[in-house]
């Protein structure tokens, strides 16, 4: 792994040494102006008056148990389900209300208002998420009102709320050490000051993370020591903010920030009898797979009060992100005599190539350099306006946005021989581009309208959403080249009813879409795929009286998809074959369920002890059968078997005790166990041929506990533990065979605020 230079970590370091001691800290709970219009939910206050089903995880939840894996903390919001793979929640799998989860390809990711996924039309298949350890909030929203945001709206949206600039001068530090060499620290100062011009405001910040992984490479006959599994991230930032002394309001932003990720991590899993003997074990032909990663990313916004009830926001903002997975792809020859070609799954249940994957047997295996270029860039407006019409008030919002995006594909491959001793006895590299060398690009434009329409104890909000697309397809390799121009659409309403201040029922219908990448997009005849379409309903209620410390939320919903498209790459499919297919109508139901309670508030107790619950019962399943030239996540489904990674229960519980300068917290999740394939087998065999793919992942319960003690006003000491009881579990078979979750862990650290 190359090294990011720890220059970076003692520059954070050293700048809260020299930070003025009078700084004081800000208040969290204070937003600026701006950024209120391109906020998804906003603040838990505000949540009670959308008429959909929205959550936000603030501040707290984030840092309460040290969270950098964005699996922990969407499990505790009814209606997500995310599908581990690495354990540490470098590629998450991300699905909503039972889309399909692979590579959260299927939800909208913003961070501060911007699309960051690296081409979210072009290759919807998200390499790179948003770090959720520097985060000030996250929110996810689910419903009718996603029709505002694209270009994915049968899911839902989630929207990383980056530091904002603080209102007064302020600086926060936190720094950890714990399990496998973890390492971790966040530093950021920033500031308004008011000058002759305006205010000037501004936040400097740095992120690192660093650890050596939990698993470890099984050792041949030339390779030792192989237990640094881990990562490295890096990710400066600095946001500026000037707010022009004019009559009219204006503010103006700028962004910019850097992630250089680097993480040994591998396709490949193990066949389940190995898995079950040592969880932890790869296998000795991936030690050579290491992703490494860059992006840039930055915006300019413009807000300005056009009249006290007429804004206009303007958001340029773009994006290059860079990333090679160099990872072992397959078996081309398993005992020397010019065995078939066989993909990883297969070679791993095949007696001859699972010896060569443990370096235990002679043949050649073939290393893929899947070398990617993705860029974007684009500008939207959203102008909103405020209106009083007879007994009725409006809040009207409407929007139009320019986009492109594209993937540069140039890939090749690495073939390694190898003797019966597990000896590297040669090594050749294939020529450039030679395994793939291709381009795929979208230019977009995107219209949408709402209007919020209050009459006494009623809202009503319609909305509709249109984008215009033209996708072109190039593979270099091959001289072909096709291009679409085609439009898709949602829209959608939602009533609510207030009863009164703590009671309200709302209802929401909405039809979204998910475009396909242009590959898939493209094709001709009946190869054509065809965005994918949905109609989703939800019927709540919610009760909130902050005065008794209660809170509660019921949601029903119910989603047909038309036509869902699978993303048929390894890692989100699982299989070969195209990149995108059409899996055809699949339905999904359930129940979303929330409660918070803190009996302190009432019965005044000298001790806090809040507490919550939630839980997603859902209802997932094929509506008619799939062929068996489907990739191998959704291949030979029956009519009404259950869709792969959907798990029926799903709840997360947690307490915690605030007494004085100490605070207790403990958190559990519940994920049941799941089919890893649409053919519902529990066994990982594909008809007579073995493959690793198929089975079930298990259900597993997992606590996490911290300590916090507030030494004094700027001072935080805590201390971690995760995964308490310390569960060995299945998580999940793809991309390439079943592979474990975190083990226990425990981290300490300091926090300091000024």
């Amino acid at each position: 792994m190359k090294t990011i230079p720890k220059s970076w970590v003692g520059v954070a370091l050293l700048g809260l040494m020299l930070w003025p001691q009078s700084a004081l800290a800000i208040d969290e709970k204070e937003k600026t102006l701006v950024l209120k219009q391109v906020e998804v939910v906003g603040t838990k206050d505000d949540i009670k008056d959308i008429a959909a089903s929205a959550h936000l995880i603030e501040t707290q939840d984030i840092l309460k148990h040290s969270y950098d894996n964005i699996d922990r903390l969407l499990r505790k919001i009814p209606g997500v389900y995310t599908r581990e793979e690495d354990g540490q929640g470098l590629f998450p799998n991300i699905s909503i209300r039972g889309v399909d989860p692979g590579r959260s390809a299927k939800v909208t990711i913003m961070e501060d208002g911007v699309l960051m996924a690296p081409a979210p039309y072009s290759a919807p298949s998200a390499y790179y998420s948003p770090t959720a350890g520097r985060m000030s909030a996250i929110e996810i929203l689910k419903g009718s009102s996603q029709v505002r945001y694209g270009p994915h709206t049968t899911g839902g949206v989630i929207n990383y709320r980056a530091t904002e600039i603080p209102q007064m001068q302020s600086m926060f530090s936190r720094t950890l050490m714990g399990s496998y060499g973890e390492i971790r620290n966040h530093t950021y100062f920033g500031d308004t000051l008011s000058t002759g011009s305006g205010r000037f405001g501004y936040v400097i910040e740095n992120y690192y993370r660093e650890n050596n992984g939990f698993r470890e490479i099984q050792p041949t006959g030339d390779f030792r020591n192989g237990d640094n599994t881990g990562l490295q991230n890096l990710e400066p930032m600095i946001k500026l903010m000037f707010e022009p002394g004019s009559s009219t309001y204006q503010r103006f932003e700028f962004k910019f920030g850097y992630t250089n990720r680097e993480a040994n991590e591998s396709y490949l899993g193990q066949p389940e009898a190995d898995f079950r003997n040592n969880p932890f074990r790869r296998l000795a032909a991936s030690r050579f797979d290491l992703y490494d990663t860059e992006q840039y990313r930055t915006h300019i916004r413009h807000f300005i009060e056009l009249t006290p009830k007429t804004n206009l926001v303007t958001t340029a903002y773009g994006s290059t992100f860079w990333r090679n997975w160099a990872k072992l792809g397959r078996c081309t020859d398993t005992d020397g005599t010019g065995t078939t070609a066989l993909g990883l799954s297969q070679c791993m249940k095949d007696p001859d190539g699972n010896a060569l994957l443990q370096g235990q047997g002679p043949g050649e295996w073939r290393l893929t350099n899947n070398n990617r270029n993705y860029y974007m860039y684009g500008v939207e407006s959203q102008l909103t306006h405020m209106k009083d019409l007879g007994a009725t008030q409006h809040t009207f919002h409407a929007g139009v946005r320019y986009h492109y995006d594209q993937i540069r594909r140039f890939q090749w491959h690495e073939f390694y021989n190898q003797d019966a001793n597990g000896f590297i006895n040669s090594q050749a590299v294939g020529p450039k581009g030679g395994a793939g060398n291709r381009r795929q690009k979208t230019t977009a434009l995107a219209f949408n309208v709402d209007d919020q329409i209050r009459w006494g104890s009623w809202t009503f909000k319609p909305g509709a959403r249109y984008e215009q697309l033209w996708q072109k397809f190039e593979n270099f390799d091959s001289g072909d080249s096709r291009d679409r121009t085609y439009g898709v659409w949602a829209a959608g309403g939602s009533l609510d009813y207030r009863f009164n201040e703590s009671t309200n029922v709302f209802a929401g219908i909405h039809r979204g879409f998910s475009v396909p990448g242009p590959s898939g997009a493209t094709k001709v005849g009946s190869e054509q795929i065809e965005e994918e379409t949905s109609i989703g309903y939800e019927l709540g209620t919610r009760y909130n009286r902050p005065d008794l410390g209660f809170r509660t939320e019921v949601i029903g919903f119910w989603t047909d998809f038309d036509n869902l498209i699978g993303i048929s790459n390894l890692g989100a499919g699982g299989g070969g074959g195209t990149e995108v297919e059409d899996v055809g109508e699949v339905r999904t139901r359930g129940i979303e369920f929330m409660v918070e309670y803190d009996p302190s508030v009432v019965g005044q107790w000298s001790v806090r002890n809040p507490w919550y619950f939630t839980a997603t019962y859902t209802d997932a399943e094929f509506r008619h059968a799939t062929g068996p030239n489907s990739s191998a996540v959704f291949k030979n489904a029956a009519k009404g078997n259950e869709l792969p990674y959907i798990p029926e229960i799903q709840f997360a519980v947690g307490s915690a005790l605030i007494w004085q300068d100490w605070t207790l917290s403990v958190d559990g999740q519940y994920i049941d166990s799941t089919f890893g394939t649409g053919d519902n087998s529990t066994n990982e065999l594909d008809g007579a041929t073995g493959d690793v793919r198929f089975g079930k992942t298990d259900s597993v319960f997992l606590l996490d506990l911290s300590l916090a003690h507030q030494l004094n006003e700027h001072v935080n000491l805590f201390t971690n533990f995760r995964n308490v009881t310390d569960a060995t579990y299945l998580a999940g078979r793809l991309p390439e065979g079943p592979r474990a979750g975190a083990p226990f862990q425990m981290f300490g650290g300091i926090e300091i605020t000024y």
